[in-house]
């Protein structure tokens, strides 16, 4: 078997409404969906979500490098993905996004090859894993609604963005509480958005509303910071923005910077590396989370088949795709509480051609 096509196809989706976080706002997405095809008639697919503030990444400098990694691609047999994977990573400095479209394509021909789901391959066995679901930062009126009704249509986890304003944070969270009630489990991410100071502070004031864990309290770099937060309160923080690799892992880990760490499979350079840092959490007895950016769901089928396989992974935030106003596949279903994914060789999810077509702004094709 070998690759004798690449495909990349730039998009731009409108999103139901601004999603918001400490970092800025966005009203739309903006990914690249890729397609390998084999001299089988395989065909795989994959998808990279550039953020400029997390990753660096643009759907431009995707195409680029995308268009730079062709020879590794072209000719090379998928099923030799560890190597051709490594030799991207190799080629390539940064870019996770970019790698991560083509580690993904890959991963679904072998997949597809075997006759299996993805999960089954990577060595999971149940078909869906449990999500959280997210409220940006918007009119506390209206976030405390949209908690509200969220729960009435039977969701379990909520996901409350903070870090733009600790006194109204704090207010938000404890209204929140007192309407949702107990039963519902809720987790806070403040994208960097607080000093050492502020986080401590926050914290210590909502550590009777039964918060699963804070992501990513302060800025990336402050490792020492994060530690600091972390030993002033007992709400478990988790790392984020501050690991995009294994040895950012390693690192978290060797500082007791945090309790637990946020995997992404587009920060991790795909699910080959994204497995790495799982393992390597699992070495050390520390729980994982795998989330997302904003996504369609190709790299959300991706990240369930990883959060199945993987024993540190626990929990997931793996709802980018609900916040598309148009889905460009289909095959995931959402019950309120878990992704499910079909019982389908490979991802599982299709492509739906004629609304992808609707949003593409840019397109590259190599040929052997």
């Amino acid at each position: 078997m070998k690759i004798i096509r690449l495909e990349a196809k730039a998009i731009r989706v409108p999103l139901i409404e601004e999603f918001r976080t400490s970092l800025g706002g966005s009203i739309q997405h903006e990914g690249v969906i890729v397609k390998i095809y084999t001299d089988e008639g395989i065909v795989g697919i994959g998808e990279a979500a550039p953020s400029a503030r997390i990753t660096g990444e643009t759907i431009e400098t995707i195409l680029g490098v995308i268009s730079r990694l062709k020879n590794i691609m072209l000719g090379s047999n998928p099923l030799e993905y560890r190597r051709i994977i490594e030799s991207i990573d190799d080629a390539v400095i940064g870019n996770p996004s970019a790698k991560a479209a083509l580690d993904i394509a890959i991963f679904d021909v072998v997949a597809k090859k075997y006759g299996v789901p993805l999960y089954r391959l990577l060595g999971g066995s149940d078909n869906s894993f449990e999500t959280s679901v997210t409220i940006g930062i918007m009119p506390q009126e209206k976030a405390i609604y949209k908690a509200q009704k969220y729960v009435e249509q039977g969701i379990r986890i909520l996901k409350i963005k903070i870090g733009t304003n600790p006194t109204r944070d704090v207010d938000l969270l404890k209204k929140i509480r007192q309407i949702i009630g107990d039963d519902v489990r809720i987790r806070i991410d403040a994208n960097q958005g607080y000093t050492v100071k502020q986080a401590i502070r926050v914290l210590k004031a909502i550590e009777n509303l039964d918060i699963e864990f804070c992501e990513q309290p302060v800025h990336w770099r402050d490792l020492d910071g994060m530690r600091e937060v972390r030993r002033n309160t007992e709400i478990p923080i988790m790392a984020d923005e501050s690991v995009h690799g294994p040895r950012d892992a390693i690192e978290i880990i060797k500082m007791d910077a945090a309790d637990m760490i946020n995997i992404k499979i587009m920060k991790a350079g795909g699910i080959l590396n994204s497995l790495k840092i799982a393992d390597i959490c699992d070495s050390y007895g520390m729980k994982c989370q795998i989330g997302c950016m904003s996504e369609t769901q190709i790299s959300i089928a991706a990240g369930v088949s990883v959060a199945i396989a993987a024993r540190s992974i626990e929990f997931s935030d793996l709802d980018g795709y609900i916040l598309l106003k148009e889905n460009i596949a289909s095959g995931i279903k959402f019950d309120g509480v878990r992704n499910i994914l079909p019982d389908k060789p490979g991802l599982g999810v299709e492509i739906k051609e004629d609304i992808l077509r609707k949003y593409v702004v840019a397109s590259v094709r190599f040929e052997e």
